[in-house]
């Protein structure tokens, strides 16, 4: 949470001039529900159901190569949804950043964030998560860049132009 993953996202699909697609936004266009809604109405774990679901179709659609995919939080934490990545050959990036930046970030009022909780359960969730954040292709540091940089950097580390 907090991470930019839209908004890097966003600047890396435009410079390689491909598509930019947001596992969130997709989900609920399947189900129909805001991710609130699934999350209040059925829970966490029907969420990653849905979740799974949705990336699977994502993945398993060619041409992933010409798409810019921003996952959720959990979602690369599951373990499926990585073998699902990696047996596709999907570079995967995570955005890392220092804990009190990704709270702060998070903090908007007009964003929903049904994890994000107070600071200390923020950090408990990050904490827990990072071991297998770093098992993605490529970790970049954000703090205190532009976005333009970020974007930049993970198309010369992955070699993508």
């Amino acid at each position: 949470m907090g991470a930019g993953k839209t908004t890097v996202g966003q600047a890396l699909a435009r410079r390689l001039h491909a598509q930019f697609l947001d596992l969130d936004d997709l989900i609920q266009a399947h189900d129909g529900r805001t991710i609130p809604e699934i999350f209040k109405q059925s829970g966490e774990t029907a969420f990653r159901a849905i979740e799974q679901q949705v990336l699977r179709k994502i993945a398993l659609s060619p041409p992933l190569m010409t798409t810019v995919l921003s996952l959720g939080g959990g979602a690369f934490i599951d373990n499926t949804n990585r073998e699902l990545l990696r047996e596709n050959k999907v570079h995967t990036v995570f955005l890392d950043a220092p804990a009190e930046e990704l709270f702060r970030r998070c903090a908007q009022p007009d964003v929903i964030r049904p994890l994000l909780g107070e600071r200390e359960h923020f950090d408990q969730l990050l904490e827990a998560r990072r071991p297998t954040y770093l098992k993605a292709s490529l970790c970049v540091q954000t703090a205190d860049r532009d976005i333009v940089s970020i974007a930049e950097e993970i198309i010369l580390r992955l070699g993508l132009i």
